[in-house]
């Protein structure tokens, strides 16, 4: 068995793969918060039912997840492109000894959409999940604190995660991650509220 996982490795979990699918899990996770958190709070300040607010927010979820794992693949998909015609250029006969065309680029460094899509449809949804519990389980007058918190303490966490990879500071990066969401929240809450009063 563990001879069967150390080959799985190999072939599929290498250098390269692994930061795609960290960036792709970080993103979507960040997203996922962000958005749903978005679109509850803005049915909040439309001042909407908690069953229209949930259905908002699944609905929300599982669009937020589809069109990121579909954009990642995308994404990847072209990287993966150029790295296919960059392979193709080393082999040639007239690359194939030139300073320019080192082969850099092998078989197994070549990126895998399919993984950064599948990481970032399941990282969306656990992201999403976050606000939209957090505003299922609360009463009406709490809902949109508690969203709120659970927004901030959320991705406080994914910035931590993703600052533990790259040399920028911890607190940079939470107070950036932070304060986009809080401007989103801002945005949608009073958005929700100019539209919900008109109706």
């Amino acid at each position: 068995m563990i001879t069967i996982i150390k080959q799985w490795q190999a072939r599929y979990a290498h250098f390269w793969d692994r930061l795609n699918v960290l960036r792709a899990g970080i993103l979507g996770a960040n997203d996922g918060i962000i958005s749903v958190s978005g679109i509850v709070l803005g049915a909040v300040g439309a001042n909407l039912s908690n069953q229209t607010l949930f259905i908002s927010g699944i609905s929300g979820m599982l669009a937020g997840a589809c069109s990121m794992a579909g954009g990642e693949f995308v994404s990847v998909s072209a990287q993966k492109d150029v790295q296919l015609s960059r392979l193709n250029a080393q082999t040639t006969p007239d690359n194939r000894n030139s300073e320019t065309y080192q082969t850099k680029i092998r078989d197994i460094d070549l990126l895998s959409p399919l993984h950064a899509a599948i990481t970032s449809f399941v990282a969306f949804l656990l992201g999403a999940l976050i606000p939209l519990l957090a505003i299922s389980l609360s009463t009406p007058r709490w809902r949109l604190t508690n969203t709120l918190v659970a927004m901030v303490v959320a991705l406080t966490l994914n910035a931590t995660v993703s600052a533990q990879r790259g040399a920028i500071p911890i607190r940079k990066v939470i107070l950036r991650n932070i304060t986009i969401g809080l401007v989103t929240a801002f945005v949608t809450y009073v958005m929700g509220s100019l539209l919900g009063g008109a109706v």
